[in-house]
């Protein structure tokens, strides 16, 4: 999922039950087709303060939990400490819609481990319609159907960390490396979030920038474009995002690119590979069908940049390196359907 504000909040988020020796710790994902568009949607089950787990999306283009009004966290009894600190967020590349709500505080459960301290949470009860979008959909906050689940566990690690009013991915707040390094196993089938992970050997490495906004560690990195196996000597801020369901390219309408009416043509493939290799590490392939119609977009003021959708996370093995500031990707044994 595509981001604008990414909100966090500072705090320490311990685990019962993991080892001295920081042995990893496995989340079930669960992954959904959409059998009308042919896009995959991942998602986990989250336990807030006392609320049965319910599901949410899970999400690498963004960073924080954010819970919509469906799950009740202002609830009587729902062990949930909600504060008046406003928080909003806006999803989509151009803007689509606004969330608005308070900040809350609730230890959380993942699959059998328990956060016995609370952290900070964007409880969302509100939504508007940006400037660049203001003919959006407002969607029923109170309907987990409306938004697709009840929230968003935004997993990214290029988000902020602290702020008022901002909320961050959970993961970074676990004590050493348990909140470093996590690795991301999806098929079509489901998958697993292994967090205190290693990073597999023989993987490539797409190193991200290094942020200068205060609160803000690192920002998306770059990768190299390739069409069909060949480099086009362009390269694009890449985001490697399990929120989006289809891949785009954004300000680089480069002649190399085969388009049709803004479109990659059919049967083209794009490939990304970390600056200064030889070789695509991993690729998306132009279609008619809507899960693979690569839009070619020019934005006004504008960066080239790209987003690789949740498709080259299928069937490989992605590690997040907060400490060093990495997201590299290997080859997966898991079957698939």
């Amino acid at each position: 999922m595509n981001w604008r504000a990414f909100i966090a909040v500072p705090s320490l988020l311990l685990l019962t039950g993991v080892a001295p020796d920081e042995t990893p710790v496995h989340i079930p994902l669960s992954v959904r087709h959409n059998a009308r568009f042919g896009t995959y949607k991942a998602a986990l089950l989250v336990g807030i303060g006392n609320i049965a787990p319910v599901p949410v999306s899970f999400d690498t283009g963004s960073s924080g939990l954010r819970i919509f009004a469906s799950a009740k966290l202002d609830a009587p009894g729902s062990g949930v400490q909600c504060t008046q600190t406003p928080t909003s967020v806006t999803y989509g590349n151009p803007a689509r819609i606004t969330y608005t709500g308070v900040v809350c505080y609730a230890p959380l459960r993942f699959g059998s481990f328990t956060t016995p301290a609370s952290i900070p949470i964007a409880y969302l009860t509100s939504a508007s319609c940006p400037p660049a979008n203001p003919d959006c959909k407002i969607p029923d906050l109170r309907d987990p159907r409306a938004t697709g689940g009840y929230g968003v566990f935004g997993a990214g690690i290029t988000g902020f960390t602290s702020g008022e009013g901002r909320v961050p991915n959970p993961i970074l707040t676990l004590p050493g490396r348990l909140g470093d390094v996590f690795t991301i196993h999806l098929t079509d089938m489901g998958g697993d979030l292994v967090l205190g992970d290693r990073e597999p050997d023989g993987s490539t490495e797409f190193p991200l920038s290094h942020a200068n906004a205060e609160g803000q560690k690192w920002t998306l990195g770059r990768a190299c474009l390739f069409v069909n196996a060949q480099a086009i000597d362009q390269c694009a801020t890449i985001s490697f995002d399990t929120g989006n369901g289809v891949p785009w390219i954004h300000n680089l309408d480069s002649p190399a690119i085969p388009q049709n009416d803004g479109l990659v043509a059919a049967g083209t493939r794009i490939g990304f590979a970390p600056p200064g290799d030889s070789n695509e590490a991993v690729s998306v392939t132009g279609g008619t069908a809507f899960y693979n119609s690569i839009k070619v977009l020019e934005l006004p003021r504008g960066e080239p940049m790209a987003n690789a959708s949740i498709q080259v996370f299928l069937n490989r093995i992605v590690t997040y390196d907060n400490a060093r500031g990495v997201i590299a990707f290997s080859a997966s044994t898991s079957p698939t359907r």
